[in-house]
């Protein structure tokens, strides 16, 4: 009887085979469709760019908001930006009209096909869409923003990345597109051993060849370091071991996937909260009263109310009333005053922009500079007392000793002395001198 039908099968697809020609104008005719539609999509994506930008960023701003550092991306060349939102759009497009390709390719393919296969393959894509999607969110909630934030955490203090729009859009789409196929594995699996061309015993055969190939896969691409490779390759052996347990439901195979689960889930919630909850490098303590904060590359103040944690990167503004400390872990302590105004680029670099501050440090080797509108001051132990005003920053010596940079000139501050900073000299009454010169003229021209 079986074979009966099979022959009844055979019969009816070489009534509808079509001759070569035809076959060429129907994939010309499919190719087109799709074509058009991504064309479509593309132009929808155009007039939205600034907004699918907008969202693409949000891994970066995740990882240089951890840095404390700005997260505006860079363009090297006028036409830079224009291609890099070509691209960007021309990828969102193919994303969009995927579910359409994809039914134009089962249009093309199906007339050759028994019944047995298009059962199998009806299912496997909706399904295999649907992998492809969750592979995407994978990557951008997961995988991009922590492997961003570790490769901007290897950098150390007093380095300022630049990165480009072009280079950020290709490397994040490379990624999404990457592990999108790389989570179809289980289905292309399930639906070769399904077909006959490869059996479940044959992929078990070659679980340690395909570990190696998947840590190739991994170093291709993604950027060379071994965080971010890792990442990558870890869910692809656990779907590779799912691919293996679709394919043939056993015991031994669910023991497997699970121990391969709940290992990557320990791994990921370990990683999780090592980047999101390790403690900053500047932490602030004791606020009171008016507080604010402005992260890099945000243009909103927020308000403090409470201890605080940070990289780098952060400007605190204290109003009227206001107080607050700041303390590194590389043991320096700043005390703001009142109505003051301060950017930390990092533990051993700050910016007083305006107001007073007192700093007290533990000796080290590196110097904490701290920049001022009138010179840059350098010390490596001891506290300082910094009022920074209009023309002029008043510098004292409570304790230690510091070197004043002013004009491209060093000078000493001993301890108990105070130095009063100002760039052009100190500022006079111009009035009085005018005056007197005046006078002095006057007397000189009735002489003659």
């Amino acid at each position: 009887m079986e074979k009966v039908t099979r022959e009844e099968e055979i019969d009816e697809i070489e009534k509808i085979r079509m001759t070569l020609g035809a076959h060429l104008e129907e994939l010309r005719r499919r190719v087109v469709y799709s074509i058009i539609a991504i064309v479509l999509c593309f132009v929808f994506c155009w007039f939205f760019k600034v907004q699918i930008l907008d969202i693409a960023k949000k891994p970066h701003r995740f990882a240089m908001g951890k840095a404390g550092l700005s997260s505006e991306l860079q363009v090297l060349s006028y036409q830079e930006g224009f291609y890099a939102y070509m691209k960007l759009c021309f990828i969102t497009s193919v994303f969009i009209a995927y579910p359409f390709v994809i039914y134009q390719i089962w249009q093309f393919v199906r007339a050759g096909l028994y019944k047995k296969e298009k059962k199998y393959i009806l299912l496997f894509l909706p399904i295999s869409y649907l992998a492809f999607v969750v592979g995407g969110v994978f990557g951008y909630f997961l995988l991009i923003p922590f492997g961003l934030q570790f490769l901007i955490g290897i950098l150390g203090p007093g380095i300022q990345p630049i990165i480009t729009m072009q280079q950020y859009v290709s490397f994040v789409f490379m990624l999404t597109v990457a592990l999108g196929l790389v989570f179809q594995l289980p289905l292309v699996m399930l639906l070769l051993s399904k077909i006959g061309i490869v059996s479940p015993d044959k992929f078990i055969a070659w679980r340690k060849y395909a570990i190696l190939v998947i840590f190739i896969i991994a170093a291709i691409v993604t950027p060379p370091d071994p965080f971010t490779q890792t990442m990558t390759a870890v869910p692809m052996i656990i779907l590779y071991e799912l691919g293996i347990l679709i394919a043939r439901p056993t015991k031994k195979g669910f023991i497997l996937l699970g121990t391969a689960v709940g290992c990557g889930a320990i791994a990921v919630v370990g990683v999780y909260f090592y980047f999101t909850h390790r403690g900053g490098e500047i932490n602030v303590s004791n606020p009171y009263g008016d507080i604010q904060i402005l992260y890099p590359g945000d243009r909103g103040w927020k308000k403090v109310s409470g201890h605080m944690s940070f990289q780098k990167g952060i400007t605190l503004k204290t109003g009227k009333g206001g107080r607050t400390v700041l303390s590194t872990k590389k043991g320096v302590n700043v005390g703001m005053d009142t109505n003051t105004e301060a950017h930390f680029f990092d533990s051993w670099k700050m910016q007083l922009k305006t107001g007073q501050i007192l700093i007290s440090m533990k000796e080290s080797e590196i110097p904490l500079e701290v920049d001022t509108p009138n010179g840059r001051i350098r010390m490596n132990k001891g506290t300082l007392n910094i009022q920074a005003k209009d023309i002029v920053t008043i510098v004292t010596a409570v304790n230690g000793e510091a070197t004043l940079l002013i004009e491209g000139e060093e000078k000493k501050l001993l301890e108990g002395r105070q130095h009063k900073m100002s760039i052009g000299g100190e500022p006079v009454d111009i009035g009085a001198i005018i005056n007197w010169s005046e006078g002095i003229v006057t007397k000189s021209d009735e002489q003659k």
